[in-house]
Formats: structure tokens, C-alpha cells, sequence
């Protein structure tokens, strides 16, 4: 079961303050789905733990149908909301286990910053089951923490005001030790069972710690490959109140000033900085992993 359905996510501000994808992200999938393959399908691209269709929104030009699955009814709304004329079928369903799709009839699954959400073993097993032979997986996402290229003196204040158990570290999901390892818990689960055609970037080069495998060693990579998220100050503070840590605080101690708040304060002070809306140069933490399933599916 994923545990993504928390109502601390305010599902309207999730899509109006979370980052976009780069719009060459599906062109990176796609181009690695087809490498081997130049005929491989690309009928049925499915997004799990859509959320507000993000990134489902992204697929619809690529593929002849579109599914998001998520287990949140208010995102899932505010996806349909948000669609307009892209047609893409949303269903209620939790990752481990889409009892509505058959066996071996996806061509691609994407999960857009939700991977660390899940059951990893069981989700891997699930994707095994209704991915076609020749179908890709592609997790990716970002894990919030950041590297200040002009005020490094700034990255260990967000680190220690997001991880510090005494701070908002013990109100993270059991899941955020994934998404900021780069999904090396995914990767390891991955050789375990025989995907094939490991690949996995991360950006920046220094995110991530020791790897599970020299076989399919980390594309280290020298821009960013999942988004380009442009931020000032402000859009800091308003995308880090999206969060499901700054999210919990807030409900616990609802007479307290936002914790989002207070850290931007505490980052513009360090940095010396008095403008609000000053355009930073921010590298964010992020991570690509790509593969297919075993042979033994073929």
C-alpha cells in the first residue's frame, strides 16, 4: 500500500507551487525505451502516483493513451481540473497493485517524484506484471534539498532544518531516506531481480553516496536532466509549504509561524540577501533510473 495519501497535501497548492518537468524529459525516456528497439510500442504510457498529472500531462503527445493512477481523491480531482483538453484517464489505485490493467499491457510506466512513497518491493513486482516485454520503467524525481551555487554556506542550514529529527525530520514519510539516496534502494531491488538495461543519473555529481552495483554504475550528469526549477526566495518559501513535513507542522502547531517561513528568513540572512524576489542559482538534487524487465519476460 503507498502512503502518499496524507491530508496535509493541499491539493491545489501541490499544483500550482510544485516544479514542472523538463520538457525533454519524455524525449529522454522514450529515446531509451526505443534504443534496442526502434518499433517498441508507445501505446499505453502509464503515471503512477500521478498526483495532479504533472507529469501525465507530459505524456498525452507521446502516447495513444494516457492512465495516472494515485490513491488521493483530491489530487486526483485536481488533476481532471487541470487537464483541459488532454485526454488521460485517471483512476484511483494504489501502486502495488493496478487490478485494472492486465498483464503485459504497458508500454512505459513513469512515477514523478512519488517512487519513495511506495512498497518498493512490491511495486517493482506489480510494474513486472503489467509491463510488456519490451516496456520501460522510469523513476525520477527530486528530493527538495538543493545546492547554492552563490551562498553555499546555505545548503547545510536546509539540510539540518529538513533531516535534524529535532526539526522537521521526524515528520518526513518513511519513504524520504529513497528519494534522497537517489532511489538506491530501487536500484539495488532492481539488480536483485534481473532488470535489464539498468541506467541511472543523478545530477549534481556529488548527491549521491556509495553504489549497489559496478555493473551499472550512476550517469553522472552535467545539467539537469529531470527539471529546471527557477526560484527566488518567495518561490522557495512557497514551494517548500507544499511539502509533506512543512505540511504536518503546520496542522500540529497551526498558532506557530510557518517553518517554510522562518527558514527562508534564516537562508536570506545567511546569504546576506534582502531581496525577496532575487534570482538564485540553485542546483537541484535529482535523480533518472531507467530500465526493462527481465529476460525471463521475453
Amino acid at each position: 500500500m503507498a502512503t502518499g495519501n496524507h491530508p496535509q497535501y493541499k491539493a491545489t497548492a501541490y499544483q500550482a507551487k510544485r516544479p514542472r518537468y523538463k520538457s525533454s524529459l519524455v524525449g529522454i525516456i522514450l529515446a531509451y525505451h526505443q534504443h534496442n528497439n526502434p518499433a517498441a510500442a508507445t501505446e499505453l504510457g502509464l503515471d503512477v502516483a500521478t498526483g495532479t498529472g504533472i507529469f501525465a500531462r507530459q505524456l498525452v503527445p507521446h502516447f495513444t493513451k494516457v492512465v495516472g493512477t494515485d490513491i488521493s481523491k483530491s489530487m486526483l480531482q485536481t488533476a481532471r481540473e487541470a487537464a483541459g483538453d488532454n485526454p488521460i484517464e485517471y483512476v484511483e489505485a494504489p501502486s502495488e497493485n493496478l487490478m485494472f490493467l492486465n498483464d503485459r499491457s504497458v508500454d512505459v510506466i513513469t512515477v514523478a517524484t512519488g517512487a519513495h512513497w511506495f512498497n518498493p518491493d512490491e511495486f517493482v513486482r506489480e510494474a513486472r506484471r503489467v509491463l510488456k516485454p519490451s516496456g520501460t520503467l522510469a523513476i525520477f524525481g527530486y528530493s527538495g534539498l538543493a545546492h547554492f551555487v552563490d551562498h553555499p554556506q546555505c545548503d547545510d542550514i536546509v539540510r539540518h532544518e529538513f533531516l535534524d529529527p529535532n526539526k522537521l525530520g521526524k515528520l518526513w514519510s518513511q519513504g524520504l531516506d529513497i528519494v534522497i539516496d537517489g532511489y538506491r534502494r530501487y536500484h539495488e531491488i532492481l539488480l536483485q531481480n534481473k532488470w535489464v538495461g539498468i541506467q541511472r543519473t543523478i545530477y549534481p555529481g556529488t548527491a549521491i553516496r556509495g553504489e549497489p552495483s559496478s555493473e551499472y554504475p550512476p550517469i553522472r550528469a552535467q545539467e539537469p536532466v529531470v527539471m529546471n526549477f527557477e526560484v527566488t526566495w518567495r518561490i522557495l518559501e512557497d514551494f517548500w509549504k507544499t511539502t509533506s513535513a512543512v505540511s504536518r507542522y503546520v496542522d500540529m502547531f497551526p498558532d506557530r509561524e510557518n517553518p517554510a517561513t522562518v527558514l527562508v528568513r534564516e537562508l536570506m540572512a545567511a546569504a546576506g540577501a534582502s531581496d525577496i524576489n532575487e534570482m538564485l542559482r540553485v542546483q537541484w538534487e535529482e535523480t533518472l533510473l531507467m530500465c526493462h524487465p527481465p529476460r525471463s519476460d521475453m
